[in-house]
């Protein structure tokens, strides 16, 4: 199946779906990954969703981009979605109501985990601004030969593509700030079928060049737990006349900081000026990892809460390298948890490991 686009157009979709996208110059925004409904549903993640949807409908009309693809997992959970979660998804597209949407499925939309016809972003199928793509579509973008890859969907026909827009599993790429992907599609069979491939999955952004050819995990917009903490967050916008691609920061949504008691010490970083930077509308975790008396401690919360964070907690680490068991001290010092929890796992004589060790290093990445 082709889907032709030129400055106005009717895309044909399986189905006979039909939606007509208009654009306006060559540049398309590039997101992933939104996650709506992370954190439990959390009203606070909401609202931060919501504050980064209206930036990011700023930005764009200030430099008069018409286009958002959004590369799969509009929402968190696949099996259920609370209303507010709904009710947070359809404020953003209503701010969105004047750009022209293409969707993605993700597996995070699609109710089964190899497949996205059943998803629940079909939801915007009615939407005049919206185009749901759950099969592979391929497309002619401004003479660019683009292919559309949902969630699950083979790309074993695909040939002599200039883009390819998805939601893949790449091997050797970052599954997060500890793990690199071991399965899931090898590089080269996605770049011999096309010269840029941009897609979401992964959160972490990370560019990489072959031979003048890109394989482009776009990350997550905004950061979502401490496993994203280091990874620069934002928006791509995409050139389809020349295929250049630049990144734009995201400046606005909370940053996860860990914040060392034994380096504040050292550097006397208390002063406003240096812990108000490192502090200011971001979650913060102070880590106790030298000794200090609780009144001090108590009085180090009062002033990191009075330079208003996002959120902050406490997570004592002094003398937690060493676990008591049977009145003997075992030294875990440089032990890597992940690959535990992977390796204990594997050990067990259960079904689904991979979905319960992604699970449980998920836990831990949140807990850490």
């Amino acid at each position: 199946m082709t889907l032709q686009v030129t400055k106005r157009t009717t895309i044909i979709m399986p189905q006979d779906h039909k939606a007509e996208i208009t654009t306006q110059g060559s540049s398309i925004c590039c997101i992933a990954d939104l996650h709506i409904g992370v954190h439990q549903n959390s009203i606070y993640w909401h609202d931060t969703a919501l504050s980064w949807a209206k930036w990011l409908a700023k930005e764009l009309i200030e430099k008069k981009i018409k286009d958002i693809f959004i590369l799969g997992d509009i929402f968190h959970y696949r099996d259920e979605i609370a209303v507010n979660t709904l009710h947070t998804v359809n404020e953003i597209f209503k701010l969105w109501k004047k750009f022209n949407i293409v969707l993605l499925v993700g597996n995070h939309d699609a109710y089964y985990k190899d497949r996205s016809d059943v998803n629940s972003i079909s939801i915007f199928d009615e939407r005049k601004n919206v185009t749901v793509i759950s099969t592979t579509t391929t497309a002619t973008l401004l003479g660019k030969e683009v292919l559309f890859v949902p969630w699950g969907e083979s790309i074993e026909t695909v040939t002599n593509k200039d883009i390819i827009f998805g939601h893949f599993e790449i091997e050797s790429f970052k599954m997060n700030s500890y793990k690199l992907c071991d399965t899931g599609t090898k590089t080269t069979d996605l770049l011999n079928r096309a010269n840029l491939i941009l897609t979401g999955h992964f959160h972490l952004r990370e560019e990489r060049d072959y031979n003048g050819k890109k394989i482009v995990y776009v990350g997550n917009p905004f950061e979502m737990d401490f496993g994203d903490t280091g990874s620069t967050k934002g928006y791509y916008l995409l050139d389809l006349s020349n295929l250049n691609l630049t990144f734009y920061e995201n400046t606005l949504s909370p940053k996860h900081k860990k914040i060392l008691l034994s380096e504040l010490i050292e550097q006397n970083s208390t002063e406003k000026n240096n812990l108000k930077t490192a502090v200011d509308n971001n979650i913060v975790k102070l880590i106790v990892d030298t000794q200090a008396a609780p009144d001090n401690i108590d009085a180090l919360i009062k002033k990191i809460s009075s330079y208003k964070p996002f959120s902050v907690s406490i997570d004592y680490k002094v003398n937690s390298n060493i676990t008591v068991t049977d009145d003997t001290n075992v030294d875990m010092s440089g032990i890597d948890i992940g690959k535990a929890i992977e390796e204990f796992v594997n050990m067990l004589d259960i079904q689904d490991k991979e979905s319960i060790i992604g699970y449980c290093q998920e836990l831990y990445k949140k807990c850490k």
